[in-house]
């Protein structure tokens, strides 16, 4: 391929991006400028801070703190690589090989675009101006030693790219098959969020253990205090003979404990290639280059082989063989038996999921509640938003389980449990918030139904009802068991799932009928939002806890009522809570209506928004 090639396809690459930010609006064009700008600023700014980083304050430092530095800046960049990987994968990317198969471009020509059009992303423009910054002015305040470094960058950045270009690839010749596509995207994800989780399941699970007395040493040191209180208490020794036996026995530890992590993470930094970039500049910077020339070396190892896999990966998708397997052949369904009959027959034969009616409501909610609940424990960007509220319990449960000190007041804890409940609907808001996104071409059944347009919201209320609910049970269970509530506290904060998650529902209703945002299928990239879009859903943030606010309004008087001391035997959130829940429900059904003919007006609309062309 020459270089006329790779350019024409670059500028092709960047008229895509121009033309679908075009599409969006004048809004996103112009906040797509003010990111790039702001993006080219930031470059730029950490690049000379980076020189006046490396050359003033990091060549001061002892050598721990040097490595911790350059350790900090590669879990950074590799972060927020990953999290533009993972914004990557939910979507179709620009040029795909189906692309270049009619046009006179080489198999490597091919593969040299894709790998060029992936370097690019915010974390390469915002850190590795920082690294080689940092370089240069550890080069001018340390030594030629450090000139190591950049050769040591430059492989660490290729063996990143070509790693990510190696999955990516991997990844593709999985989702060849759209039907098993959704599913890889949903694994990657939950398996993205469950690693950056994993201090925070650590934290949950070893909570107990960080209040323990501690090792035998600790324990040997603490008996010496008590024995040197003693001898104080009976002017055996002086105030001052106190002190400094005190600070002898407790630094050694400390000290003993730092230097044993320091340790540590060298080792980690030794043995994982990820680490051998701060592993190679600690080690320059203590005149050792050794350890850089041999990490650099084993980067460009890695880097090469990866490219040379993801070049084998490229040529088999290039040349269909991963879509070329026969179908399998099929059996024909066999038919179930219905029982049309009364009585006794149809007893034996009950209806199936999609046939259930619920009571208290009309047919048509029940009918919209069922296919939309199936519709979300089907749908793979419903799963990875309820990802969400799962993660939020364990940071939740571990916030809670490792709070040192005397456990919170009684009227504390329906406090916690009610901004758990907040936590947990404030993770759902991509559901709630967007209930005909997720819909695209489906919203025209309910565009050309005959059913009330209050019926289309309350079922879609009903049908996000168990999973929300489930959430918010599992929070106040976690919460009761760790710090017990009384009884009639406990009932209350049961109850008061019921006003939170109805009056959350009217906001979100708002919310999907004035800003819906139209989901790519089997994602969670909006198709060209656009700007007025964004920044309502954005308002949303702040309108959250007003909305949520008065539904405390039970406990706040419980709350004043010990305060003065007033009645402090009437349970007054708990009677309270219970005329809250029948006003929210009256007020649920009387929004409800008025939000109905609303969507009526506006049902038009929506339908144009979210049944715009995924790209």
């Amino acid at each position: 391929m020459n270089w006329q090639h790779l350019k024409t396809f670059l500028w092709l690459r960047w008229r895509l991006i121009a033309n679908r930010n075009r599409r969006s609006g004048k809004g996103a064009i112009i906040l797509q400028a003010i990111l790039a700008a702001t993006l080219a600023a930031g470059g730029l700014l950490s690049f000379v801070g980076g020189i006046a980083f490396g050359y003033y304050i990091l060549p001061k430092a002892p050598p721990p703190v040097f490595m911790y530095v350059w350790d900090g800046i590669v879990v950074a960049f590799l972060f927020m690589w990953m999290v533009e990987l993972m914004i990557e994968l939910q979507r179709s990317e620009l040029l795909s090989l189906d692309k270049f198969l009619h046009l006179p471009v080489s198999l490597g020509g091919a593969f040299v675009i894709n790998f060029v059009g992936s370097i690019s992303s915010l974390g390469m423009v915002i850190f590795m101006p920082l690294m080689i910054g940092l370089s240069i002015g550890l080069v001018f305040s340390v030594g030629p030693v450090m000139l190591l470094l950049f050769p040591l960058i430059g492989a660490f950045a290729l063996m990143v790219t070509a790693l990510t270009h190696q999955f990516r690839g991997w990844l593709a010749s999985l989702m060849v098959n759209q039907r098993r596509r959704r599913t890889v995207i949903t694994i990657v994800t939950f398996s993205f969020v469950l690693l950056t989780q994993i201090p925070n399941i650590i934290g949950v699970a070893s909570g107990g253990w960080g209040r323990r007395p501690g090792t035998a040493q600790s324990i040997a040191a603490r008996r010496e205090i008590e024995k040197l209180d003693i001898a104080l208490a009976q002017q055996q020794i002086s105030k001052e003979e106190y002190d400094a036996r005190v600070r002898s026995l407790r630094r050694p530890p400390q000290n003993e404990s730092r230097q044993q992590f320091y340790e540590t993470a060298r080792t980690i930094n030794k043995v994982i290639p990820l680490g051998w970039l701060p592993y190679g500049a600690a080690e320059g910077f203590e005149g050792r280059p050794l350890a850089a020339l041999l990490g650099m070396t084993g980067l460009a190892v890695i880097g090469v082989a990866s490219l040379r896999r993801s070049y084998i990966t490229t040529l088999r998708l290039y040349t269909g063989q991963f879509s070329g397997k026969a179908p399998r052949a099929t059996s024909m369904p066999v038919a179930t038996p219905v029982s049309t009959g009364s009585g006794a027959s149809s007893k034996k034969y009950p209806a199936a999921f999609m046939e259930q009616v619920f009571p208290k409501v009309s047919e048509y909610v029940s009918v919209i509640t069922v296919s939309s609940f199936r519709s979300l424990i089907r749908a793979p960007e419903a799963k990875m938003l309820l990802m969400s509220p799962i993660v939020m319990l364990f940071v939740f449960g571990g916030m809670t389980y490792n709070q040192s000190g005397n456990p919170p007041p009684e009227l504390v804890r329906p406090l916690m449990v009610a901004g758990g409940y907040a936590f947990m609907l404030f993770m759902m808001v991509g559901l709630l918030g967007n209930l005909f996104g997720f819909d695209r071409s489906g919203f025209r059944v309910f565009v050309l139904s005959s059913a009330p347009r209050k019926d289309i919201l309350m079922g879609k209320n009903l049908a996000n009802a168990p999973m929300a609910l489930a959430f918010m049970f599992i929070t106040a269970l976690a919460l009761q068991i760790m710090r017990p509530m009384r009884v009639d506290h406990y009932i209350a904060i049961l109850l008061q799932m019921i006003p939170m998650y109805l009056i959350f529902c009217l906001v979100g209703n708002f919310l999907s009928m004035i800003a819906p945002m139209p989901m790519a299928m089997g994602s969670l990239k909006p198709v060209k939002p656009k700007a007025i879009v964004i920044l309502i859903q954005m308002a949303f943030v702040f309108v959250f806890p007003i909305a949520m606010a008065p539904t405390l309004i039970p406990l706040g008087i419980e709350f004043l009522l010990s305060w003065f001391k007033v009645w402090a035997w009437f349970p007054a959130y708990l009677l309270f809570t219970i005329v809250e829940v029948a006003l929210v429900v009256w007020l649920y059904g009387e929004v409800l209506e008025r939000q109905g003919r609303m969507l009526e007006r506006r049902e038009l609309r929506i339908l144009e928004v979210v049944t715009t062309k995924v790209e």
